[in-house]
Parts: structure tokens; sequence; C-alpha cells
């Protein structure tokens, strides 16, 4: 039989992990550099008068709720961490490698989930740079792998790189480092700045943005615009910096970048004023009944490069990051089924793969994965 003083040194044990375990968590949450940094100065001044800012938070144009759940049927997490046959593809999935010489004036490089390289006279443009996990902690949030792996190194000097919002599967903290010394200029929503400048990034780089305000950069506009979406790295500042979409009218070509948001008719007000585009780059993945107003379906996809007027609708945020409740390769088929059926030319470039709106590849190539 145990005896008393026995189990009160166990439980003292036992209270002692814990509050090491929770010092440890506490610790991480602040100190680990992935979370970023709260804004200050002339940027928080900034956010305070945006007239998108109110009661200490930035909200949506259209009302929007995150949570669109049913709690009496809610959707498992299980599905995440022990994920069914077919949820996440069983074999490296084809893509090419990043062949720079081709990558020529007007051409575009998607580079998987929402980054993506464009060449507008020799200025590289970089979209949401995301080259590692969509987490914060290891072991979760891994891409898929790759038959050609692409990483920042394989990347040209970079001119511009656009960020859409503030969450890991669009912000990579080790991928920002990585690209400190090969880029110019960084164009980011109102409040990123601080994680950047957390990061190394000189201040001097940063550009922030609210939404409908534009720059010239090199010849290039760029515009930052509304989504439908909502921002966040920790647990107590989500709506604390802004979201959104680009603009990109370069001498060549209109182009739309999306972001994450999901369908609302501030879509057609952006195709309105700045359209119609070459190419929108529309996310397509990632969606759920649970959260059905901050991402759109790729039935929504299509419909909004309807509205943006886009010559080519590129669907991305799909194939590289095991987000939603879905199978990996559901939303292309999804997309390109409603694509024929609205007679909307879509294309489907490899991860890696040289594209311009000349060429649209529209090879099924997902077929081939198990």
């Amino acid at each position: 039989m145990i005896s008393m003083r026995r189990i009160k040194a166990i439980i003292k044990t036992l209270f002692t992990l814990v509050l090491l375990l929770s010092l440890a968590i506490v610790a991480f949450l602040y100190l680990a550099p992935t979370f970023g940094a709260l804004p200050s100065g002339a940027s928080l001044a900034r956010i305070q008068s945006s007239v998108y800012y109110k009661d200490g938070r930035f909200s949506n144009i259209t009302d929007t709720v995150i949570d669109t759940s049913d709690p009496e049927h809610a959707t498992s997490l299980a599905s995440f961490f022990f994920p069914p046959a077919g949820k996440n593809p069983q074999q490296p999935l084809p893509s090419a490698a990043l062949n720079l010489s081709e990558l020529t004036n007007g051409k575009f490089a998607w580079l998987g989930h929402s980054t993506v390289l464009y060449n507008s006279a020799g200025k590289f443009i970089l979209t949401d740079p995301v080259f590692n996990r969509a987490s914060p902690v290891p072991l979760v949030g891994n891409p898929f792998p790759l038959s050609h792996s692409i990483t920042v190194k394989d990347l040209p000097v970079i001119d511009v790189v656009l960020i859409s919002h503030d969450h890991y599967d669009h912000l990579d903290h080790l991928a920002i480092g990585a690209l400190n010394n090969k880029t110019t200029r960084f164009l980011v929503p109102l409040g990123i700045a601080a994680h950047l400048i957390r990061w190394g990034i000189d201040e001097q780089q940063i550009t922030e943005f609210d939404w409908y305000e534009s720059t010239n950069h090199n010849g290039i506009d760029f515009t930052f615009t509304p989504s439908r979406h909502f921002s966040g790295r920790g647990f107590t500042n989500r709506f604390s910096t802004l979201w959104g979409s680009w603009v990109i009218k370069s001498p060549e070509l209109t182009v739309w970048f999306s972001g994450d948001g999901g369908y609302s008719k501030e879509v057609k007000k952006i195709g309105e004023k700045f359209g119609p585009f070459d190419v929108a780059f529309i996310e397509n993945g990632a969606y759920s009944k649970d959260w059905m107003q901050i991402h759109m379906t790729p039935e929504q996809a299509v419909q909004a490069s309807r509205d943006l007027r886009a010559k080519v609708f590129v669907p991305i945020h799909w194939s590289k990051f095991d987000l939603a409740f879905h199978t990996w390769e559901e939303p292309i088929e999804r997309a390109s089924k409603e694509a024929a059926l609205q007679g909307v030319t879509i294309a489907t470039p490899k991860i890696g793969e040289i594209f311009s709106v000349e060429q649209v590849p529209d090879d099924t190539w997902w077929k081939t994965v198990e």
C-alpha cells in the first residue's frame, strides 16, 4: 500500500511538471519568433485611424461570421490528425523544377498554395511566400512531398514581395528571413510590418497598406483590395492586422491575387473598378461548411473570376497543405467542372510550371496521383 507521504510526493512531482510545461508553453508563445510582434508607433497610429478599424479590431466590409458550424453536426478534428484513406496524396505530387530561363516577361510560375512568381519586364513579384510548414509548431502543417521541391534558394532576386495576411499558410517567417537578402520591397497589410521587422527586415523596405490604397513601384501599380477573411498568429490577436487581396497592373498585364476570403459582392466591385483582368489567381481550397463565409468554394471561385472579368482563372490555395476536411484533389476537380459549365478558361499548371496568358496549361496531372 502506497503511503500518504509517497502520494504527496507524486502529487508534488506532477504539479511541478505541469507548472514547468505551462511555463514552457507560455514562454514559447511569447518568445518564439514565428508569432511575430504587435504593431506600435506610426504603424499602430495608422491602424487606429483606419475606417475599417473599430473597437480595437479590423472588420470585414460584408458582415462575416468565422464559425458557421452546426454544433449538433460538427466536423471532427480527427480528420486533420488521422486523415481517412485518400484524403492526402500517397506519393510525391508531380511538379516542375523552376527554370528561370523560361520565366520571361509576362510569365508566371505557381509555387504551390498561394505562392506565385511573376516576371514583369525583368522585375520579379512574389506573393505570399511559404516554403516551410503552415504551422507555428513542428510536425504539424507540413507540405505534401513534391517530385521537384522548390526553395527560396531557387528564386531570382525579387523586386516586390506581396503579403495578403498573416496566417501561417500565407506568411512563413523562415521564408521571410531567407528572402531578406534577395528582396528590395515588401508590400503588406496594415500591422504586418511589426512581424517582418522582428524577423530582420529593414523597416525602410516595408510599406503598409489599408484597403484601396495604391503605390507605383518601378513602373508597376499595386493596389491593396479587400477580402472577406480575418487575421492573427496567436490566441489573442485575431483581427489585429489587416487582410486582403492585390491588384497588380503592369505594362503587360492586369492581375488579381485573391489571398484568402469568402465570396462577397466586393469581388464584383473590384472587377468593375480595376478590371477586366488578364489573370486572376483565386483561392480554391481549404473550404468547409464550418467556415463557409471566410473561404470560397470552387464554384464560388469560378464565379469570382467571372465577376472580375478575368481572361484566365488560376486556382490556388490547394495541393500543398492539408487544411480542411475535403480530399486533396477535390478542389481542382470541382473547379474544373464548374469552369467548363460556365465557359471560364481555367489554367491548371503543375507546381513550378511556367505559363502565360497565351499558353494556358490544361493538363489534368492530379489524376495520375494515387
